[in-house]
């Protein structure tokens, strides 16, 4: 079988530092040679902070120069988020996938966080997208999309592996795995979940535990439960997911209703 190798860095994002967030992966990047991707977590560079003005960038600002050149020094597709400007209103939490020689897609969360008023700093996206590595069409989301299964039915049958980088906090963590595993089920797809840990915020803190994990259809799991800055590695194959569905062929008896 041909494997797709991942790395899905749970990083320990500083609060709203790019510089240091930057340099903190620059340390990884010896070790993540090897790798077919690599994924960061949502807005990895600054934290998910609701100063989304003040830290927003044009397309190819500091943060995605930082993960082209990223893709460059690992030779590997990466995938990290960032907070896009937005001419005509609010920035959008933005998420950018790279290959070692040029931009491959970028994506805009759909759905806000309105619990902790993401929506009054941030406007949504409206679409998704699917991109090809090794034989896999992978569609990337972010965090609090993954309470939405209507998103991901956009694109089933015709994803693969479904990638949700996230600032998922610990009181939730239980809703984060189970939702994971969920959407592995339903869309008889790999999901593969990459969460920040560690403290964001400078007077309300929330701590993050992490909890980055990959789940397969068949309820196979691995997961980072070390509560600390870590890498969870794994490997898929698109002839994996062809047995599994093979064996079990429910899409195909998906209607609309």
């Amino acid at each position: 079988m041909d494997y797709l190798k991942i790395s899905a860095v749970q990083l320990d994002s500083v609060w709203e530092n790019k510089k240091e967030n930057f340099l903190k992966l620059n340390k990884m990047v010896e070790s993540l040679q090897g790798r077919d991707l690599i994924v960061l977590p949502e807005t990895f560079a600054t934290g998910f902070t609701m100063k989304s003005e003040e830290f927003a960038e044009e397309r190819f600002g500091e943060t995605e120069t930082f993960l082209q050149e990223f893709a460059e020094k690992t030779n590997a597709y990466v995938i990290g988020g960032w907070i896009e400007k937005n001419p005509n209103g609010k920035p959008y939490n933005t998420l950018t996938v790279f290959s070692p020689d040029s931009i491959v897609m970028r994506y805009r969360k759909i759905h806000p966080f309105s619990f902790g008023h993401e929506d009054r700093h941030f406007t949504r996206g409206n679409s998704v997208e699917v991109f090809l590595l090794k034989g896999l069409n992978i569609c990337p989301l972010i965090c609090y999309d993954i309470r939405f299964p209507e998103t991901f039915r956009k694109t089933v049958g015709k994803t693969d592996l479904y990638i949700v980088i996230a600032s998922w906090p610990s009181p939730r963590v239980q809703h984060w795995l189970s939702l994971l595993k969920a959407r592995a089920i339903e869309n008889q797809s790999f999901v593969l979940g990459v969460n920040r840990v560690g403290i964001a915020g400078r007077i309300k803190k929330l701590y993050h535990n992490g909890y980055t994990a990959f789940f397969n259809p068949l309820f196979e799991e691995k997961i980072l439960n070390s509560e600390k800055e870590d890498i969870l590695e794994i490997s898929v194959s698109k002839d994996e997911l062809m047995e599994i569905r093979k064996n079990f062929p429910y899409l195909q008896d998906i209607v609309d209703i």
